[in-house]
Order: structure tokens, then C-alpha cells, then sequence
């Protein structure tokens, strides 16, 4: 029996519960999967009772990526360039005497903005990606975006938390990302020739002002957003605009599929986990 569930501030709502049962279902797994709210405070005691209570995996969302990976045992490479975390693995220990659980990061986040991107017919290589936001989500992305091959204007409300983003980065990759404050000249200039812009802020953010700044996106703009759900105030003015947009539910599929074989070592079917996520 897989036991897993997904942590956040507020969950609630997440898809993420039918996407991880259809993939059970079709690897023909007895699992359960729920969705958890907690707030920061919470979080390491109740990651720590699950791991007590014997769930294989968990996945992280808003805010607490960060403080997962704080809480691992060991990290995939995606995690150490990004120091942000999505999903915690719960393995025992090979060759100990008693019976230890070991907890392994993962940040499959990347995968999954890559996937969603391509969708959109990007390609990472060669473009120049625009992206608003600086916390755990734009750091899985901005490692998987520059380890693509993409050059990256970074816009963030906090520079010097961008800053600390990149500086996570090999040092090779770290030229490619170039940092703005999120401001009306700097969104609006960036756009102008980006292959695509990446929203790894909640949907909210997207106040009217910043909105009225999208008069630079180009008609073969992508616009990818994390967010996902109604139409977001993002979406509502992109469209008409570009031609290309995608809310976050491909992300979150497409990351999904990926934790799933992580934790049980095959992937699931995505036109399933598609219709799931759709509610079909």
C-alpha cells in the first residue's frame, strides 16, 4: 500500500489527489493520496509524522520548497543547483542493522516547466525565457531553464532574493541569467523579442498594473503560469494577445508523472493523469 500526500499553505483545492490516484490505478497500485494544509510553523513536525506513519513520498508546493529540502538526508541534482525541494522521498536505509528511513529531495518542478514548455512548442535552447518570481518554484525552474541551454531575464519584487537563486546555480550557468527588480519599465522591456514568459508567482500577484505591462509580449509569445484553475487574471489578458498560453495544470502533470516513478520506479500513462487533472 502507497501512502502519500501533497503539503501546502492551502491545498485544499489541488488537483493533485486525482492526478497521483489515476496513476496508481494505472500502474495498478493500492494507494491512498491526500492533500494536507499546513502552515511554516507545521511543517518539519508534520513531514516527521508522516514519515513516522509510513507514507513513501510527499509532495511540497507554496511555501514550504525551501524548507524541504532543509529537512533531506540527500538531494537529487536538481535540488542541490536550486535549493528548493517538491518532493521528499521516504527510503529505508540499505545495510543498517535496524531500520532507518532515510528522506530524499527531489525537485521534479523543472521537469515538469520543460515538459509544459514544449507543449507550447519551446525549446529551451537558444531562447530567451522571461520570468517573474524568485521563490521555490522559479528556482527549480531557473535550474532546469539554464541547464537547457535557455538565457533567462530574472524579475522579482526581492532582486536579492534572485540574486541568491542564481548564485545556487554551477558557475558556468550563472551568466546566463540576468536580474531586474519587477518594476513598469523592466517587465515591459524584457518582453520585447522573449521567446516565452514563465510566471512562478501565484496568480494574484498579477495586480492590474502589472498587467497593463504585457503590451510588449509578441504575438508568438508562450505564456506559461504556474498557477493554475479558473481563468487567472494573467490568463484573462494574455489571451487574444498570444497565441500560445498554458496554465500550470500541464506543469503540474507533467511533475507528477515524474515524482510518481521516482517513488515507485515507473512511470505513469499522461493522457490518464490528463484526464484526471481535468476531472474527466
Amino acid at each position: 500500500m502507497i501512502r502519500a500526500a501533497v503539503l501546502g499553505a492551502d491545498v485544499s483545492k489541488s488537483r493533485s489527489p486525482a492526478i497521483h490516484r489515476a496513476a496508481f490505478r494505472a500502474l495498478g497500485l493500492p494507494g491512498t493520496y491526500e492533500a494536507l494544509s499546513v502552515d511554516a510553523a507545521g511543517f518539519a513536525a508534520l513531514v516527521a509524522e508522516l514519515r513516522a506513519r509510513g507514507f513513501r513520498y510527499l509532495n511540497v508546493t507554496i511555501p514550504h520548497k525551501r524548507a524541504a529540502d532543509a529537512l533531506a538526508d540527500t538531494r537529487g541534482p536538481e535540488v542541490r543547483a536550486s535549493g528548493a525541494a517538491n518532493t521528499l522521498l521516504f527510503e529505508a536505509a540499505k545495510g543498517a542493522r535496524r531500520a532507518h528511513v532515510r528522506t530524499r529531495a527531489e525537485n521534479t518542478d523543472g521537469v515538469g516547466l520543460l515538459a509544459a514548455l514544449a507543449d507550447l512548442g519551446v525549446t529551451p535552447r537558444g531562447s530567451r525565457v522571461v520570468m517573474v518570481g524568485a521563490g521555490g518554484a522559479a528556482a527549480g525552474a531557473l535550474e532546469a531553464l539554464t541547464r537547457g541551454g535557455a538565457t533567462v531575464t530574472l524579475l522579482a519584487r526581492r532582486p536579492a532574493a534572485a540574486r541568491a537563486v542564481r548564485a545556487r546555480l554551477p558557475a558556468g550557468r550563472r551568466a546566463r541569467v540576468e536580474i531586474h527588480s519587477l518594476g513598469p519599465a523592466t517587465l515591459e522591456d524584457a518582453l520585447v523579442d522573449a521567446r516565452a514568459l514563465v510566471s512562478a508567482v501565484p496568480a494574484a500577484a498579477w495586480i492590474p498594473r502589472l498587467r497593463r505591462l504585457l503590451r510588449g509580449l509578441g504575438r508568438d509569445t508562450a505564456v506559461l503560469e504556474m498557477a493554475y484553475g479558473d481563468l487567472t487574471p494573467l490568463g484573462a489578458e494574455v489571451r487574444g494577445r498570444t497565441a500560445r498560453y498554458a496554465d500550470g495544470l500541464g506543469m503540474l502533470v507533467h511533475q507528477a508523472a515524474r515524482a510518481v516513478e521516482l517513488a515507485v520506479g515507473e512511470a505513469p500513462p499522461l493522457p490518464l493523469l490528463f484526464r484526471a487533472a481535468r476531472g474527466r
